[in-house]
Parts: structure tokens; sequence; C-alpha cells
């Protein structure tokens, strides 16, 4: 009877240890496929026109000619296929933008909550994503995209590589500068205060170098484009409909997200520093009727909510002990154990 029972629960094991990532594949292939149909379905605005932005960005209007990133990946992609259009281009851009983000969005989630941490980074992120897409930009979904592969390399304590994507995140937008102070935070304690010095003057040097030398190359007249007036009469200026709108689609995220901070380990409490940083830039150059100005902070609300889910559904979080996070990172938590051994 045992061998029967043993030889029955073999092919059990082998479809199960198939179906999980098969399933994982279909779901994120699924998320990348929201993301993009929403983005199909935004417009192209007068004051972002992609053949301005891709071939001229120049005289593209205040702060948009400097985010050169993508724009110059798919002007190199017109000069590869000469018959796609400047809107064929923006979209197969915007197509490997969409699915390393959301594979990137799986990766951090799985690291607070085990086992189904991918697929819920999957899930929730064109949940997130999708109601603030508006008018085309190239940059906008890259922002989540290269915040949360810094957060990634910050817990895995890949300081080198986390410096090369900085600058590259730097070249797609200049709001990866309010990472900072997360990466500085989440350095404290765990790397030597001469080393810990040395990596915030790098980050800052690169961020200043890149700018720089966009700005040098690429004369497009005002580097941002003031709004702080604006903003503090915004009674003025915003539809109360479009300030509903912007807020609803945020806010239920953040109030969810908040209910996993007591339970989440140090990385994803030090993310939140962004959070003032993101409402001070909007309200010097942003606009508080367009959700999408809040994009970099998707990664942290997934992380609290998954370690939220995490709390209530194994009673425990990842290990934090005096190198925060990292002690996950090489041994599983006392939920992963749990896990484990009910799955074996």
């Amino acid at each position: 009877m045992t061998l029967k029972s043993s030889k029955n629960s073999s092919p059990r094991i082998e479809l199960q240890n198939i179906s999980v990532p098969l399933a994982q594949c279909l779901i994120g292939f699924a998320s990348a496929a929201a993301i993009l149909v929403a983005l199909e379905h935004g417009y192209e605005g007068s004051w972002y026109k992609l053949t301005t932005i891709i071939h001229h960005p120049a005289s593209a209007n205040p702060a948009f000619g400097y985010r050169l990133l993508f724009p110059i990946m798919a002007a190199q992609l017109q000069r590869l296929v000469p018959s796609f259009t400047d809107h064929n281009c923006f979209i197969a851009v915007q197509s490997l933008i969409i699915a390393a983000t959301v594979y990137l969005s799986g990766k951090w989630t799985s690291i607070f909550l085990p086992k189904f941490g991918q697929m819920l980074g999957y899930l929730l992120l064109p949940l997130m994503v999708c109601p603030t897409i508006g008018y085309w930009t190239f940059y906008d979904i890259a922002i989540i995209g290269f915040w949360t592969a810094c957060l990634l390399l910050l817990y895995y304590r890949r300081f080198l590589i986390y410096l090369l994507v900085f600058a590259a995140a730097t070249l797609n937008h200049e709001n990866i500068l309010l990472i900072v102070p997360c990466a500085v935070a989440y350095g404290w304690g765990r790397m030597r205060p001469w080393l810990l010095g040395l990596f915030t003057i790098a980050q800052l040097a690169l961020w200043c170098s890149v700018r720089y030398l966009v700005i040098s190359l690429v004369p497009a007249g005002p580097l941002f484009d003031n709004r702080l007036w604006e903003n503090l009469t915004f009674w003025r200026h915003y539809s109360p409909q479009h300030l509903f709108f912007a807020a609803a689609v945020l806010i239920p995220w953040w109030l969810v997200a908040s209910m996993g901070w007591k339970y989440a380990p140090p990385l994803p409490r030090y993310s939140a520093i962004g959070l003032p940083g993101l409402f001070l830039v909007t309200i010097l150059f942003g606009k508080f009727d367009e959700a999408r100005q809040f994009a970099a902070f998707t990664p942290t609300c997934l992380a609290l909510i998954a370690c939220w889910l995490t709390h209530h559904t194994f009673g425990s979080v990842p290990s934090s002990g005096s190198t925060g996070e990292d002690q996950s990172a090489t041994s599983p938590s006392e939920a992963q154990r749990k896990l484990v051994l009910s799955h074996k």
C-alpha cells in the first residue's frame, strides 16, 4: 500500500511542480498584456508628441526633452526597422519596459510573501498602474521598474550594479534622486561609515553627472515647468472631478499598504521615505490631478501589502535582524519553513 501511494503521489507532485511556474508565467503575461492594452487606449498629448520626443527632443516642452533613455532606444529601433512608425517604436519599447516591470514587481513581492508573492505582484501591478495611464510618455512605467530594480539590488547588496541602474534611471527620469535617502537609511548600520559615505557621494555624483551631460547635449529649454502657484491655488485650476479620481486611484492602495507597516522589515519602510519627496516635487513641478506623479511609490505599496498578507496568512514576515532583510535572503523565515514542510 505504501508503494502504491508513493507511485500515485509522484505524478501529482511533478504536475504541481509544473503547474505553479506555468500559472505564474500566464498571470505575468496577462498582467503585462493588461497594462499594454491600457497604454494603447491612452492618447498622444499635444505637449508630448512622439515625433518630437524621439527625433527632436530639444524642441520638446520643459523637462520632457531631458528624459532621453527610451526615446533614444525608439530612435535606434526605427533606424533598424525603417518601416516602423513612431507609434510602433513607442509600443515596442513600452512592451519591453512593461514586461521587465511586471517581472521585477513579482520578484520584489515574493521576498515578503512566501509562495504566492510573485503572483501577487503580477496581479496588483496592473490594478495600480492602469488607472494612472493617460497621455503617452516613455518614462512613467519605467519609473516603477527602475525603483523596483534599485530596491531589489539594495536588498541583495549589489551596490555596484545598483549604481549602474541608478545612472540609467537618471537618464529616464530625474526623480530617481528621491531614492537616495532610502538607500542611505538602509545602508546605515549595514555598511561601514566610510563605505556608506562613498556610496552616498557616488549616487549624488552620478545623478549630477548624467543630468549635466544630458542638459549639455540637448539644450531643451527650461529644466522644469514651475507649477507652484497653480498647485497652491488648486481649487482655481483643477477640476474637482479629476482631483477626486486621482485620489480614488491612489489613496485606497496607500491605506491598505499602511496596514502592513508594522509588520514590514526595514527596507519597505525606508522606501516610504520617497513619498514626502514625491509630494514636494508634485507641488513644485507636477499636477495633483495626475495620479502618475506618484508612480515611484508603487513598489513600496506592493511590499507593504505583501507584508500585511504574510502576517495574516502565515503569522510572521521574513525575519529582520541586525542586517535587515538580508538574513531572509539567505535563510527562510519560519513561515517559509512551515510552508516547505507542508508542501513536502
